[in-house]
């Protein structure tokens, strides 16, 4: 089947683990949220949730079991009869539900409502940026003035900010670059570079403590739905080494901006 194949070439280290997820419920949301959020996909029919829980996730899960855990979802979805066939689409509800059932203390999660700019920005800085310790390292592939913004608030740490300037329009990359130079004479403790290459697509800050993984760029955020999902190093090992050693890898291939 074709969702098969493309969830089996999805990247989804910035999704909670589904392995956190246990029941029928838990499972088919999850399913239903990559689906939308990664792959554009806004309604699957039960069968199509089964398969993947079954071919990708090597657990057993039948058609039945998902149709009777949906009965009982609520909000959590919403339900569409379409040829003869039963459809579905997660919710907000059911996003909230699946952060809510995470592992307390091992993951964070920070949900941003579409429209709400300067909500997004006060989340960011007081909620996310200011419980990471030592030194900063972020990751996000477009920047603007609104990205410098949001930085200045970061005062007593040095921050490593990779990006790429190739991303950007002409235009923007002008306005950028000018605003830059200004930030740059107040604010030493923030480096920036542009990476080279192409192969720079996710967005995420390392620190001492912690992994917060954005699922928009800084500059755009609460433009429109997003998330940020913010994991202690200790239960996120393995990731953070991996992204630490393609950060350090790329920073010494970048340009000093």
């Amino acid at each position: 089947m074709d969702i098969i194949r493309k969830f089996k070439d999805l990247n989804i280290f910035d999704f909670p683990d589904f392995d956190t997820y246990e029941t029928p419920l838990e499972r088919g949301l999850w399913i239903l949220w990559v689906a939308k959020e990664k792959l554009g996909i806004k309604k699957l029919n039960a069968e199509q949730i089964a398969s993947v829980i079954r071919d990708v996730k090597e657990i057993t899960m039948d058609e039945k079991s998902i149709t009777q855990s949906f009965n009982r979802a609520g909000d959590k979805i919403h339900v569409y009869r379409e040829d003869g066939t039963t459809l579905f689409e997660i919710m907000k509800p059911g996003k909230e539900y699946l952060f809510s059932r995470t592992k307390e203390g091992s993951i964070e999660l920070f949900y941003f409502e579409p429209s709400k700019c300067f909500t997004s920005k006060r989340i960011l800085s007081r909620n996310i940026l200011n419980t990471l310790s030592g030194e900063l390292r972020i990751v996000d592939p477009y920047c603007g003035e609104r990205t410098l913004d949001i930085l200045k608030d970061i005062k007593d740490r040095k921050v490593k900010f990779l990006t790429r300037l190739d991303n950007l329009s002409m235009n923007d990359r002008t306005r950028f670059l000018r605003e830059l130079q200004d930030f740059k004479s107040e604010y030493g403790n923030v480096e920036f570079r542009s990476y080279p290459l192409t192969d720079i697509h996710d967005r995420y800050i390392l620190s001492s403590n912690f992994l917060a993984i954005l699922g928009h760029s800084i500059k755009n955020l609460g433009s429109k739905e997003s998330f940020a999902i913010v994991m202690s190093k200790d239960t996120s090992r393995n990731i953070a080494d991996a992204l630490s050693e393609n950060f350090e890898r790329r920073w010494k291939q970048s340009e000093i901006i």
